[in-house]
């Protein structure tokens, strides 16, 4: 409660007139105190680590307008430069609100305002300048009474530097306001700058704030009366896809690091998917798991981004759909096509229904990837009448599931030479290593069969090792392995794992997947498992990784197996050291209540409490680490 009343009291003293007798006395002091800072007006370069002040009148023009973010913290995409009295409640308010539900996907702090995102017990003026300076786009609303607040001037001061030095993208809104009024001041525009100028406390404002004005209508400008007509909901749809637009490669999918022989591929695909061709096609990456399906996928989505305007990248369907539920993965599928927040489907029938509706004669692109059941394909795209030039992309491990009319292309294992490649830079960091070395280094990726998972997984597990006799160990272990095999190669490498580090393994595999790196380390801190150097080792293995959203995440193919030993098809669930889906919790819980039953039926009941207790200290002690794993999960919306 604390921190939301002083975000709402900051509002209230840069909205309201010194003057006023709603301003108490300190408010005005602190306002005071800031107005006779010395700091420059403009943020120092951005290697300097300076703290500034900019000057805060005393008055009620003297509101700074947008949200901020600290001089070392978070970035931004979206800066929103406005009036409060003018247009909070409104135009801002929608156009705020559009942009935070497009950016969920994208980013934690994709729009910036303040009333919303203000951090509590910072400095208001050092932390508005960075998030401009660290914001990737400006909009600066100019209203009627834009120009009399010397927090907005110093903001547009800094935008137009920004977009000088930097090369800040600017969208201007002209509400209700009109071009030559800004640039001449001249109207009730020009008057409101008038009346408030000689209250600004610093002399640079009132000689840049003009030339910053002036700036700004030579640039492209959107007038709410004129673009769209005065309908001011098209208005906030258009800025919005132009941010969408302008910044489309930084919302692409991430790519992974050693990449090999991955351009003939790629090459091949870009055949099958053929943009000049005007029909729909429905292309199909087909292999067995660890060979690299969803890369090349990702690497053909990337290329084809821009070319679209309505596009989803569907990851990993098949896990989403047996964590979440089909209906979770088709309200996604929605949200992206649509650009609005994601919906709530309750039945997968409604939720096709949606999205055959939604894609109605659109020139789609969809990646579809992982899909392993054709109910999924079903549920996702089946019935959907696409428009003309849409490209549908699909990774699966079963070809059967891609019917005869799409185009399917099979991803084969590296050869000989591009498996030694890949191998060396994980184990050697380079193309090739020791020559000592390259005998052991032919067998050992003789034995991985071309797969990338292996040789990235074997390899990192021998990076650094210098003793032979430890290489010819591992060879030897893989001989041992069936060919086809793949998870019992990679077992080798979980095998070497400390226990600790082995328990980290698991809890992710089985529990953490997309779950941020600090809320699963707060418990495996409690557990004293050394988390930090624990999931360094992990990373270095190749057997995790953290995504650019400091998620947890890892390979299908290893996850299937931290599941597997986890979860052995031998053993009875309730010995399983993590049951993480529903119905392996629906198990356990009739197993409790069995116990129970048969325990209270055997005593009076004067002795029921205690067998309570006593049950309940028996599930504390056996399922203690799978309890605390999910008081861990169930607290991970919440904000750090």
């Amino acid at each position: 409660m604390g921190n939301y009343s002083s975000k709402q009291q900051g509002k209230r003293v840069r909205d309201t007139d010194a003057s006023s007798p709603i301003t108490s006395k300190k408010q005005r002091h602190e306002q005071s105190e800031q107005c006779e800072s010395d700091s420059p007006l403009l943020l120092p370069s951005s290697d300097s680590l300076e703290k500034i002040d900019v000057p805060l009148a005393s008055g009620s023009n003297s509101d700074p307008s947008a949200s901020s973010t600290s001089v070392n913290g978070n970035n931004y995409y979206v800066f929103l430069s406005f009036r409060g009295p003018d247009t909070r409640n409104g135009f801002v308010d929608h156009l705020y609100h559009r942009l935070k539900d497009v950016g969920l996907k994208f980013h934690p702090n994709f729009v910036f305002r303040d009333d919303k995102d203000l951090p509590f017990g910072e400095k208001i003026g050092e932390n508005l300048i960075s998030a401009i300076k660290h914001s990737k786009v400006s909009i600066p609303v100019i209203s009627e009474n834009y120009a009399a607040s010397e927090w907005c001037i110093c903001e547009l001061i800094q935008i137009m530097e920004c977009k000088k030095t930097i090369g800040q993208i600017v969208l201007p809104v002209f509400y209700n306001v009109k071009p030559y009024e800004v640039r001449e001041l001249q109207g009730a525009f020009g008057e409101a700058f008038e009346s408030r100028k000689d209250r600004f406390k610093k002399e640079e404002v009132k000689q840049k704030g003009p030339v910053a004005l002036r700036e700004l209508v030579d640039s492209r400008v959107f007038e709410s009366e004129k673009t769209t007509n005065g309908r001011e909901g098209e208005l906030v749809n258009e800025l919005v896809e132009i941010i969408l637009r302008e910044l489309q490669h930084d919302f692409q999918p991430h790519l992974p690091a050693n990449l090999v022989a991955i351009e003939d591929r790629v090459a091949e695909v870009m055949e099958l998917v053929d943009l000049a061709c005007p029909d729909t096609r429905i292309i199909g990456i087909w292999g067995m798991g660890g060979i690299g399906k969803t890369t090349l996928a990702t690497i053909i989505y990337k290329k084809l981004f821009n070319k679209f305007q309505c596009r989803s990248s569907l990851q990993d369907i098949r896990e989403e759909i047996n964590r979440k539920g089909v209906e979770h993965v088709q309200s996604l599928l929605i949200s992206e096509i649509t650009k609005s927040p994601p919906h709530s489907v309750h039945k997968s029938d409604i939720g096709i229904a949606m999205i055959q509706l939604s894609c109605e004669n659109k020139k789609v692109l969809i990646l579809l990837d992982d899909v392993d059941h054709q109910d999924h394909l079903d549920k996702l795209i089946g019935g959907c009448n696409f428009g003309l030039g849409s490209r549908i992309i699909i990774t699966c491990r079963d070809k059967a599931l891609l019917k005869s009319e799409y185009k399917r292309y099979e991803l084969k294992v590296l050869n000989l030479n591009d498996s030694l490649i890949l191998f060396s830079r994980c184990a050697f960091e380079g193309e090739q290593g020791p020559t000592r070395f390259t005998d052991l280094s032919n067998d050992i990726v003789a034995t991985t069969g071309g797969l990338p998972l292996a040789l990235k997984v074997i390899g990192s597990l021998l990076n650094g090792e210098k003793d032979q006799m430890v290489w010819r160990e591992m060879l030897e272990k893989l001989r041992n392995v069936p060919a086809e095999d793949v998870q019992e190669k990679l077992r080798i490498s979980y095998d070497k794992l400390t226990n600790k580090e082995k328990q980290i393994f698991l809890d992710i595999a089985c529990v953490f997947i997309g779950t941020d790196k600090r809320i699963a380390t707060y418990l495996w801190a409690d557990l004293k498992f050394f988390p930090i150097t624990g999931l360094q080792v992990l990373i270095n293995r190749s057997l995790i990784k953290i995504n650019e959203e400091n998620q947890l995440t890892m390979h299908d193919q290893l996850r299937d197996l931290g599941r597997s030993i986890a979860r052995p098809e031998d053993v009875k669930p309730w010995h399983w050291s993590r049951p993480w889906d529903v119905e392996t919790m629906k198990i356990l819980g009739r197993k409790v209540m069995t116990m129970c039953t048969f325990r209270i039926s055997q005593c009076s009941l004067v002795a029921v409490p205690q067998i309570i207790v006593v049950l309940f200290l028996y599930i504390l002690d056996h399922y203690r680490h799978v309890v605390s794993i999910f008081l861990v999960k169930a607290t991970s919306n919440f904000d750090l």
